[in-house]
């Protein structure tokens, strides 16, 4: 790995603490998913919502392509019970709902910077300089 490349570390959030997650994250933010019953999956945070709201807590979406697009809806019961997760797929003609089991990972993937970020001049001076 030259020095201009930066590996991305996923950051591990803890998928039983509903309140803490919901805190963690935002619209926008990229982060990797597993469930009881499908493997890693990248999708974004499209929503959150308190764990005392009526609404999901989570709802993520997938890239739209030219054929479908997915949104995923996690839910708890309790703020430290395991979040159930929907899965809707999106069609031109319809939209289908597949229950994907409960969440039992979640990784949050830091932004990556933009490039005008990493060469600006640093202006902090030491006071011993």
């Amino acid at each position: 790995m030259t020095t201009t490349q930066r590996a991305i570390v996923p950051r591990p959030l803890n998928p039983r603490n509903t309140n803490l997650l919901t805190h963690q994250l935002s619209a926008g933010d990229r982060v990797r998913i597993t469930t009881t019953k499908q493997p890693r999956t990248m999708l974004t945070v499209s929503e959150t919502h308190p764990s005392t709201s009526h609404t999901p807590q989570l709802v993520l979406t997938t890239p739209p392509t030219a054929a479908q697009h997915a949104t995923y809806q996690c839910t708890a019961l309790q703020s430290d019970a395991p979040m159930t997760v929907i899965e809707y797929t999106h069609t031109s003609s319809d939209t289908t709902a597949l229950c994907i089991g409960s969440l039992t990972t979640i990784a949050y993937f830091p932004r990556l910077s933009a490039p005008a970020d990493d060469t600006a001049a640093r202006t902090e001076v030491r006071a011993n300089e």
